[in-house]
């Protein structure tokens, strides 16, 4: 690009974007409220679908269309500008109004009463033709406009973090594979049957005497029987064949 276009690059690209944002805000204050056509103040002027009808091709004109679409490129051409963010955002709420507007005033000027239904037929396909027109621009403002959305780091806040072992997140800041978690050792099975548990004997108390399973066994064997009432024992002989018994009960 020769250093004269380069330099008048960017008034250019404003000059474009002041034709369209300028024609877009005129037309559409015509066609919703038409100042100026009322006799002055006293009434009679064109109903809103005779306004319907005569702005139509005017507000999705080739010439407006154009206008805000160069203007974006300019200021896109080869290094992109300073101020290319804010011209893309200009040239895409203008042409959205004048796509929204048309689209309205398309359906809205059959109503019209003075013209013709040939007149209305191809008003409508001329219009039809100029809003194609004008979404085409609009998608590729948009495209324009986009290259200047902030970049989304990547894993950053509010992006899903890897999963480690067991479904656990993994930590930021450490590389290689996440530690193995420590699992308790748990006791290993034995065959055969369970160990009896060994009781250690009853210990003495302090201050009673120890005594002997021998001893207790002894004085169990010297204790009498004493039968219970109404039924006797008999006699057990002893050495020499003489009788042991109860000497107290005879």
């Amino acid at each position: 690009m020769p250093p004269i276009a380069q330099r008048l690059r960017e008034p250019a690209a404003f000059v474009l974007l002041a034709f369209g944002a300028i024609s877009t805000l005129f037309h559409s204050i015509t066609f919703l409220f038409g100042p100026g056509q009322n006799n002055n103040g006293f009434g009679g002027g064109p109903s809103f679908s005779d306004r319907a009808y005569l702005n139509a091709g005017t507000l999705v004109s080739i010439e407006v269309v154009v206008a805000l679409l160069g203007a974006v490129w300019l200021a896109h051409l080869q290094t992109p500008l300073k101020t290319a963010k804010i011209v893309s955002l200009i040239a895409l709420i203008a042409i959205g109004v004048a796509d929204l507007f048309g689209v309205v005033a398309l359906f809205a000027g059959f109503g019209a009463d003075g013209p013709s239904g040939w007149d209305k037929t191809q008003s409508f396909f001329i219009t039809v033709a100029a809003l194609a027109v004008a979404g085409v621009a609009s998608w590729l403002i948009l495209g324009y406009f986009q290259q200047h959305a902030p970049v989304r780091p990547a894993g950053g806040y509010g992006q899903p973090q890897p999963q480690g072992q067991w479904g656990q997140p993994q930590p930021q800041g450490q590389w290689g594979p996440p530690p193995q978690q420590q699992q308790p050792p748990q006791p290993q099975q034995q065959w055969g049957p369970p160990p009896q548990q060994q009781t250690a004997p009853p210990q003495p108390q302090w201050g009673q005497p120890q005594q002997s399973p021998d001893a207790d066994a002894m004085m169990t064997q010297a204790i009498p029987t004493v039968p219970p009432a109404g039924q006797q024992q008999p006699p057990q002989q002893g050495e020499g064949g003489l009788p042991i018994g109860n000497w107290t009960a005879e």
